[in-house]
């Protein structure tokens, strides 16, 4: 009796350990199944350092200035080759665009006060939530990108050269290719208007015409610091799929109470007025997509 017992036993644990090296198998073969990329143009990196969570291991990459100058040479060209080609090809286009008022900085990064009066700067913190919102709009498969896409009423997209720009870094990651292209600070609205539209003044006063019940704003003189254009491509076609223009602007104006702030009277404020605007595109053709759907 004991006998056929252990023979039992003996059976089920051949099979438990069959299951078991099925799993082990199955495992295995996961965890060694990569994907491979192919990228059609490599390019440099300006990542300094880089951290690797699991072995807690930081890599310190140090540029030499000429290195980095290359490198941004190298990225920039790239840049303008392929963002020129977009106003040629045919894709809807999906865009968003968000506005924010912050504080200015000083040389050492410090908040600057928007302005010495407590009311002003809480009626200018209090009113950017209903002032500034977010905008979108799309276009079609097909339509005409001269007039939708910056810069609006040209064919190209971006005028600028090596000059206009501080920095260019790529980042790979996967399919996923993102340039930042970063502006000298500050640009001359001569070197915005290469690449953005230009309609910033009224657009700032435009803003402010929401709160004049509380606040009337004298045409401010602006400035441009920290201004970036950033592409995201696919790195094996080298296609752009979504652009970025980021507008830091540092508006000097006065404001003049208005109603509640009438006694206020008139005083001198600074503040950044940051425009984000995104554009995305997708290059499927409908008619096609239509065509594989009644098959």
């Amino acid at each position: 009796m004991n006998k056929k017992i252990l023979a039992a036993v003996s059976i089920i644990l051949v099979f438990s350990f069959m299951f078991a090296f099925a799993g082990c198998s199955s495992t295995t073969e996961d965890e060694t199944t990569t994907t491979t990329v192919n990228v059609k143009t490599p390019l440099p990196t300006d990542i300094t350092t880089s951290y690797d969570e699991e072995s807690q291991v930081v890599t310190d990459t140090t540029y030499s200035p000429e290195k980095l100058q290359a490198n941004t040479q190298t990225i920039f060209e790239y840049f303008n080759l392929h963002i020129n080609e977009i106003k040629g090809v045919k894709a809807a286009v999906k865009m968003s665009q968000k506005k924010k008022i912050e504080k200015q900085v000083d040389a050492n990064g410090d908040s600057i006060p928007m302005s010495d009066n407590q009311y002003i700067n809480s009626a200018i913190t209090s009113l950017d939530s209903y002032m500034l919102h977010n905008d979108g709009a799309e276009l079609e498969y097909g339509e005409d990108l001269k007039d939708f896409m910056p810069v609006k009423g040209e064919n190209y997209v971006s005028a600028l050269t090596l000059e206009d720009i501080e920095s260019a870094t790529c980042v790979d990651d996967g399919l996923k290719r993102t340039i930042t292209l970063t502006l000298k600070s500050p640009a001359l609205p001569q070197t915005i208007e290469k690449a953005y539209d230009m309609n910033d003044i009224d657009e700032v006063m435009a803003e402010f015409d929401k709160a004049e019940k509380y606040l009337t704003v004298e045409k401010p003189t602006l400035t441009y610091n920290d201004c970036q254009i950033i592409i995201t491509a696919n790195v094996e076609t080298d296609e752009i799929y979504a652009i970025e223009y980021v507008k830091v602007i540092d508006v000097d104006t006065s404001v003049t109470g208005q109603g509640t702030l009438a006694e206020v009277g008139t005083v001198p404020v600074k503040l950044r007025y940051r425009n984000s605007i995104k554009y995305e595109l997708d290059r499927t053709d409908p008619s096609e997509t239509t065509t594989l759907a009644e098959k």
